[in-house]
């Protein structure tokens, strides 16, 4: 069952994707969100400090949502491969859902809709990226480093370079999955499997 705290701080959180919908965060207010929230001032209050601390756990559910991913060392080239043997969009399309655990959790985590907003406003999206890479880096990290025969920090900088890479994909096909974005992803990819097979 859910507790009264819950569902006051769910309704917060739809109240936030809702007002990232029509406004930017920077123009968002307390005020906006409690109105579009259906709470008071004094009840936003009791939950949370500020608006980002709503972000954060906003981006920690669509983390959760995401999880779990399938992380080894042959997962890229698995991808590229997978994505590779594909013919046609439809094929692609297929091969793409296919491996979908296997993606980045900066690929993973936009399946859900839901979230959307957080990615397309300028002003957090970087914030949200940042935490995504806070999230995974440790364990992305130690699997490029092993792929690449390279110390932790420069597994962890490969990682970084990766996500922002296809961060900026998404962003520019405007985080919809077309056939042209899943070509895209399929370029990426093998373009990144060759580099690690260069090694």
């Amino acid at each position: 069952m859910i507790t009264r705290k819950e569902m006051t701080r769910m309704l917060l959180k739809e109240g936030l994707l809702s007002c990232l919908e029509n406004h930017s965060f920077e123009s968002l207010t307390v005020t906006l969100l409690c109105k579009a929230s259906g709470i008071t001032r004094s009840t936003f209050y009791l939950h949370y400090s500020n608006i980002m601390e709503i972000v954060d756990d906003l981006v920690d559910d669509a983390i959760a949502y995401s999880r779990p991913g399938m992380v080894d060392n042959n997962n890229l080239q698995t991808i590229a491969q997978t994505l590779s043997a594909a013919s046609n969009s439809v094929s692609l399309r297929e091969a793409y859902d296919s491996i979908f655990d296997r993606l980045p959790l900066c690929q993973r985590i936009i399946r859900h809709k839901k979230y959307l907003p957080l990615f397309l406003d300028e002003q957090i999206s970087e914030y949200v990226l940042q935490r995504i890479i806070r999230s995974e880096k440790d364990r992305q990290g130690l699997v490029m480093a092993e792929a690449l025969g390279t110390s932790f920090d420069v597994g962890v900088s490969v990682f970084v370079f990766l996500v922002h890479g296809l961060y900026a994909v998404n962003k520019q096909y405007k985080w919809s999955q077309s056939d042209e974005w899943l070509e895209a992803q399929k370029v990426i990819f093998e373009l990144v499997c060759r580099g690690l097979q260069r090694k």
